[in-house]
């Protein structure tokens, strides 16, 4: 665990499975409303995937009495992609501090978003330098739509519940036809007979297509799927 000044929170650290398989540094990002603590045992199944791998749970930003988010994501003021882009900044700065202390770059890290932590890990990856090699984006959806000039280094891997209703998951859908348009390196699963959480199916696709990435050479294969 690391905190600030204050003592609070910043994120929460697991170390690796196995310190003698590859190094990686997985970061977890966890929905709005919830914690680190909440999102561990996501945590714990992709280093049982990854054994080598550190994994640091952040935390977020913005605390509550029943949990903490990234940012404001209403939009009555139209300025949810400025909010997320603030938090991005902040998050990202967090990002590099880890990688600096564990002396683990960004093109062997994963960031591992849900809800509105997969939204704020899709919109690092449109600036340059991506804090992470690979994102996953669990019932994600975009600040803002994908633009021409956006530069999306990362591969992005989407991958969402068929009958989520918190986010629909249409919202992954309408990334991955941006995405392809830029010729992004994306990836897109529609997850049948799985809903808002993260259970070991969603898991078990996650870390496929990371290790498909990582380990294959394969370029994911842009087209939707439906399991």
């Amino acid at each position: 665990m690391d905190s600030d000044q204050r003592g609070d929170q910043l994120w929460l650290e697991l170390p690796p499975v196995n310190p003698g398989a590859p190094r990686r540094l997985l970061v977890f990002l966890h929905a709005a409303g919830s914690s680190p603590e909440a999102f561990a045992p996501v945590a714990i199944a992709w280093q049982l995937k990854f054994p080598g791998a550190v994994a640091v749970l952040m935390q977020g930003l913005r605390r509550f009495a029943q949990g903490c988010d990234w940012f404001d994501s209403s939009t009555r003021d139209g300025m949810t992609h400025e909010r997320a882009a603030i938090a991005c900044d902040a998050v990202r700065d967090r990002i590099g501090q880890i990688q600096q202390t564990l002396d683990i770059s960004p093109d062997r890290t994963v960031l591992i978003g849900h809800a509105q932590g997969a939204t704020l890990a899709l919109e690092m990856a449109r600036k340059a330098p991506t804090p992470g090699g690979i994102i996953v984006a669990y019932s994600g959806r975009l600040a803002r739509p994908v633009r021409e000039d956006d530069a999306f280094g990362a591969t992005v891997h989407l991958i969402h519940g068929e009958f989520d209703s918190v986010v629909p998951s249409m919202h992954s859908s309408q990334a991955f036809r941006g995405l392809t348009a830029i010729k992004a390196d994306v990836s897109l699963d529609i997850v049948g007979d799985e809903a808002h959480a993260i259970g070991q199916d969603l898991v078990n696709v996650g870390t496929t297509r990371v290790m498909q990435t990582l380990f294959r050479g394969r370029r994911p294969n842009p087209r939707r799927t439906l399991h």
